[in-house]
Protein backbone atom coordinates (compact mmCIF):
# COMPACT_ATOMS: atom_id res chain seq x y z
CA UNK A 1 0.00 0.00 0.00
CA UNK A 2 1.92 3.65 -0.82
CA UNK A 3 2.49 5.40 1.94
CA UNK A 4 0.48 8.35 1.16
CA UNK A 5 -3.34 7.33 1.26
CA UNK A 6 -4.57 10.72 0.10
CA UNK A 7 -2.59 10.74 -2.59
CA UNK A 8 -3.04 7.16 -3.41
CA UNK A 9 -7.39 8.05 -3.43
CA UNK A 10 -6.78 10.92 -5.38
CA UNK A 11 -4.93 8.71 -8.50
CA UNK A 12 -7.87 6.27 -7.98
CA UNK A 13 -10.50 8.91 -8.41
CA UNK A 14 -8.43 10.12 -11.40
CA UNK A 15 -8.82 6.55 -13.08
CA UNK A 16 -4.87 5.79 -12.53
CA UNK A 17 -4.19 2.45 -14.32
CA UNK A 18 -1.09 1.66 -11.56
CA UNK A 19 -2.70 2.77 -8.44
CA UNK A 20 -5.70 0.15 -9.62
CA UNK A 21 -3.44 -2.40 -9.93
CA UNK A 22 -1.40 -0.87 -6.35
CA UNK A 23 -5.54 -1.72 -5.08
CA UNK A 24 -5.69 -5.39 -6.36
CA UNK A 25 -1.97 -6.12 -5.24
CA UNK A 26 -2.45 -4.51 -1.73
CA UNK A 27 -6.53 -5.98 -0.82
CA UNK A 28 -6.92 -8.34 -3.89
CA UNK A 29 -5.91 -11.93 -1.36
CA UNK A 30 -7.55 -10.06 1.53
CA UNK A 31 -10.84 -9.66 0.31
CA UNK A 32 -10.96 -12.62 -0.98
CA UNK A 33 -10.10 -14.73 2.11
CA UNK A 34 -12.99 -12.52 3.40
CA UNK A 35 -15.67 -13.12 1.27
CA UNK A 36 -14.46 -17.14 1.09
CA UNK A 37 -14.98 -17.13 5.20
CA UNK A 38 -18.32 -15.10 4.58
CA UNK A 39 -19.75 -17.22 1.58
CA UNK A 40 -17.89 -20.52 1.76
CA UNK A 41 -17.16 -20.80 -2.07
CA UNK A 42 -14.21 -20.06 -3.78
CA UNK A 43 -15.92 -19.12 -6.95
CA UNK A 44 -18.14 -16.77 -4.89
CA UNK A 45 -15.68 -15.35 -3.03
CA UNK A 46 -13.34 -14.30 -6.26
CA UNK A 47 -16.58 -12.91 -8.19
CA UNK A 48 -17.35 -10.74 -4.66
CA UNK A 49 -14.42 -8.99 -4.30
CA UNK A 50 -14.20 -8.41 -8.25
CA UNK A 51 -17.52 -6.87 -7.59
CA UNK A 52 -15.86 -5.31 -4.06
CA UNK A 53 -12.81 -3.65 -6.41
CA UNK A 54 -15.36 -2.71 -8.92
CA UNK A 55 -17.57 -1.03 -6.48
CA UNK A 56 -14.77 1.02 -5.35
CA UNK A 57 -13.53 2.48 -7.68
CA UNK A 58 -17.36 3.34 -9.53
CA UNK A 59 -17.58 5.19 -6.24
CA UNK A 60 -14.09 6.45 -5.40
CA UNK A 61 -15.28 10.60 -5.90
CA UNK A 62 -17.68 9.59 -3.36
CA UNK A 63 -15.15 8.41 -0.91
CA UNK A 64 -14.53 11.47 1.84
CA UNK A 65 -11.65 9.90 3.95
CA UNK A 66 -13.93 9.56 6.88
CA UNK A 67 -12.22 5.96 7.35
CA UNK A 68 -9.29 4.33 5.62
CA UNK A 69 -9.68 2.92 1.98
CA UNK A 70 -9.65 -0.82 3.54
CA UNK A 71 -12.28 -0.36 5.85
CA UNK A 72 -13.85 1.10 3.33
CA UNK A 73 -13.29 -1.54 0.78
CA UNK A 74 -14.20 -4.19 3.25
CA UNK A 75 -17.42 -2.62 3.87
CA UNK A 76 -18.19 -2.71 0.57
CA UNK A 77 -17.05 -5.98 0.41
CA UNK A 78 -19.46 -6.98 3.85
CA UNK A 79 -22.15 -5.88 2.57
CA UNK A 80 -21.78 -7.78 -0.83
CA UNK A 81 -21.62 -10.68 1.46
CA UNK A 82 -24.56 -10.02 3.34
CA UNK A 83 -26.54 -9.66 0.42
CA UNK A 84 -25.38 -12.83 -1.35
CA UNK A 85 -26.00 -14.79 1.62
CA UNK A 86 -29.60 -13.41 1.46
CA UNK A 87 -30.26 -14.43 -1.77
CA UNK A 88 -28.71 -17.60 -2.24
CA UNK A 89 -28.73 -21.14 -0.65
CA UNK A 90 -26.59 -22.56 1.31
CA UNK A 91 -24.40 -24.94 -1.22
CA UNK A 92 -20.91 -24.63 0.66
CA UNK A 93 -19.56 -25.02 4.44
CA UNK A 94 -18.86 -20.74 5.49
CA UNK A 95 -15.23 -21.25 5.95
CA UNK A 96 -12.43 -22.10 3.90
CA UNK A 97 -10.70 -25.12 4.26
CA UNK A 98 -7.15 -23.48 4.68
CA UNK A 99 -6.69 -20.90 7.52
CA UNK A 100 -3.78 -18.24 6.44
CA UNK A 101 -0.81 -17.53 8.15
CA UNK A 102 -0.77 -21.22 9.64
CA UNK A 103 3.18 -22.05 10.98
CA UNK A 104 4.82 -24.23 7.88
CA UNK A 105 6.68 -26.78 10.38
CA UNK A 106 5.30 -30.23 10.24
CA UNK A 107 3.16 -31.72 13.46
CA UNK A 108 4.06 -35.34 14.37
CA UNK A 109 1.95 -37.82 13.09
CA UNK A 110 -0.33 -37.81 16.52
CA UNK A 111 -0.26 -33.52 16.49
CA UNK A 112 -1.12 -33.73 12.81
CA UNK A 113 -4.59 -35.83 13.28
CA UNK A 114 -5.68 -33.61 16.36
CA UNK A 115 -4.51 -31.00 14.44
CA UNK A 116 -7.36 -31.94 11.85
CA UNK A 117 -10.23 -32.37 14.38
CA UNK A 118 -9.30 -29.39 15.86
CA UNK A 119 -9.33 -27.68 12.65
CA UNK A 120 -13.02 -29.31 11.53
CA UNK A 121 -14.35 -27.90 14.86
CA UNK A 122 -13.13 -24.75 14.66
CA UNK A 123 -14.34 -24.28 10.58
CA UNK A 124 -17.84 -25.69 11.73
CA UNK A 125 -18.36 -23.73 14.89
CA UNK A 126 -17.45 -20.58 12.38
CA UNK A 127 -19.98 -21.50 10.12
CA UNK A 128 -22.24 -21.96 12.51
CA UNK A 129 -21.91 -18.02 14.01
CA UNK A 130 -24.58 -15.51 12.38
CA UNK A 131 -22.73 -13.54 9.55
CA UNK A 132 -22.09 -10.60 11.89
CA UNK A 133 -19.76 -12.47 14.13
CA UNK A 134 -18.18 -14.40 11.42
CA UNK A 135 -16.90 -10.91 10.09
CA UNK A 136 -16.33 -9.46 13.58
CA UNK A 137 -13.99 -12.41 14.04
CA UNK A 138 -12.37 -12.75 10.72
CA UNK A 139 -11.62 -9.35 10.28
CA UNK A 140 -10.08 -9.13 14.05
CA UNK A 141 -7.87 -12.23 13.52
CA UNK A 142 -7.29 -12.41 9.77
CA UNK A 143 -6.80 -9.18 8.79
CA UNK A 144 -5.80 -7.67 12.21
CA UNK A 145 -8.51 -4.65 11.99
CA UNK A 146 -8.66 -2.80 15.68
CA UNK A 147 -12.13 -2.61 16.94
CA UNK A 148 -12.15 0.90 15.69
CA UNK A 149 -11.76 -0.06 12.24
CA UNK A 150 -13.92 -2.93 12.33
CA UNK A 151 -16.85 -0.53 13.22
CA UNK A 152 -16.03 1.42 10.29
CA UNK A 153 -15.91 -1.20 7.82
CA UNK A 154 -19.24 -3.01 9.54
CA UNK A 155 -20.86 0.32 10.18
CA UNK A 156 -21.29 -0.20 13.94
CA UNK A 157 -20.13 1.28 16.79
CA UNK A 158 -17.19 0.30 18.17
CA UNK A 159 -18.58 -1.73 21.31
CA UNK A 160 -20.94 -3.43 19.04
CA UNK A 161 -18.09 -4.55 17.13
CA UNK A 162 -16.62 -5.47 20.66
CA UNK A 163 -19.79 -7.20 21.71
CA UNK A 164 -19.98 -9.25 18.59
CA UNK A 165 -16.28 -10.34 19.30
CA UNK A 166 -16.95 -11.45 22.67
CA UNK A 167 -20.10 -13.35 21.62
CA UNK A 168 -18.39 -14.75 18.74
CA UNK A 169 -15.64 -16.64 20.65
CA UNK A 170 -17.94 -17.69 23.21
CA UNK A 171 -20.20 -19.10 20.85
CA UNK A 172 -17.24 -21.02 19.57
CA UNK A 173 -16.04 -21.79 22.38
CA UNK A 174 -19.51 -23.61 23.33
CA UNK A 175 -19.86 -24.97 19.48
CA UNK A 176 -16.65 -26.35 19.65
CA UNK A 177 -16.57 -28.15 23.74
CA UNK A 178 -19.74 -29.37 22.46
CA UNK A 179 -18.12 -31.06 19.16
CA UNK A 180 -18.06 -34.72 18.70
Amino acid sequence: MPEDEAAWVEQLKAGDEEAVRELVRSYGGALVRFLGGMTGGAAEAEDLAQEALIRLLEHAREFRGESSLKTYLFRIAHNLALNFLASAPRRHEVFPEEMPDQPSAAPAPGQQVQASEDAERLRSAMARLPPQQRAVVMLRIWQDLSFKEIASALSLAEGTAKAHYFFALRNMRRLMEAAP
